[in-house]
């Protein structure tokens, strides 16, 4: 036998008790979230060079005092072939774990293809929830994306500039 009975029982106490804690803090959070009055979810997915697909979930909130507040929800791996489909029943999961449908104020994406599937997806749901969701009004597409795009093409620009200059400046010696 590899474990001890007691080792067992220790490993069984230590994993309910961090489930307990985790309860505690989900309970604070859902308190917190009721009480706030704008609230935002950053959803973050991506798949990996083996083509596994991955989901990073923020929330983040303004409180009654008018503190800004995050919490990390969940990271988790997808079905790299139904991702539109796990996405979205992910968020309306967390939508109603945290009691924050009516509450929701904008969702912030990446620049993935697949994006424009997902806002579509959740318009059609939402309306069928009596939650009007506007796609084009209630998601930000990530800044950090759309600065890393633009670094981008300047960098091809110069890399491109920088090979013309030396094409004309090896016509010129010829």
């Amino acid at each position: 036998m590899l474990y001890s009975n007691l080792q067992i029982a220790d490993c069984i106490k230590m994993i309910i008790m961090i489930l307990l804690h985790y309860k505690k803090i989900c309970d604070k959070i859902r308190l917190n979230l009721t009480e706030s009055w704008c609230i935002f979810i950053a959803l973050n997915a991506w798949s990996s060079s083996q083509r596994v697909a991955y989901l990073r979930m923020l929330i983040y909130w303004v409180n009654v005092k008018f503190q800004f507040c995050e919490h990390f929800i969940k990271f988790t791996s997808l079905n790299i072939e139904h991702i539109n489909y796990q996405l979205m029943m992910k968020l309306m999961k967390i939508l109603k774990n945290y009691v924050i449908k009516n509450k929701l104020f904008k969702i912030v994406i990446n620049n993935a293809s697949n994006n424009s599937i997902l806002k579509e997806k959740l318009e059609k749901i939402m309306s069928r929830c009596k939650f009007w969701w506007d796609r084009t009004q209630n998601f930000i597409n990530c800044l950090t994306y759309i600065i890393n795009f633009m670094i981008q093409d300047f960098i091809q620009a110069l890399e491109s500039k920088t090979i013309a200059d030396n094409v004309i400046a090896q016509l010129k010696n010829e």
